[in-house]
């Protein structure tokens, strides 16, 4: 076995590894671009039934990718229970 053959598979190892932790961050950011997005439709469909509603998450600190996705399912949460809750009333 010649140095060139230990040197190639660590560098398709590494190549390997970077395009996974580039793969988990854009599925993450896709994550939270979709959160937002559903934040945003709940929120145009509680207005079409008559209640104010906020889709947006107000940040006082920086958060990383994974607190503004969590921040942003709570959200979801929120306005997931004031929709059934005026679904249900009328």
């Amino acid at each position: 076995m010649n140095f060139k053959t230990p040197a190639i598979i660590a560098t398709l190892a590494l190549t390997a590894t970077a395009s996974f932790a580039s793969g988990d961050e854009n599925n993450l950011l896709d994550d939270y671009l979709d959160a937002q997005a559903h934040a945003k439709a709940l929120s145009a469909q509680l207005e079409t039934m008559g209640v104010e509603s906020n889709p947006n998450v107000e940040f006082n600190s920086p958060a990383t990718l994974s607190q503004k996705l969590d921040a942003y399912q709570d959200k979801i949460s929120d306005l997931q229970s004031q929709f059934d809750t005026v679904r249900t009333a009328n």
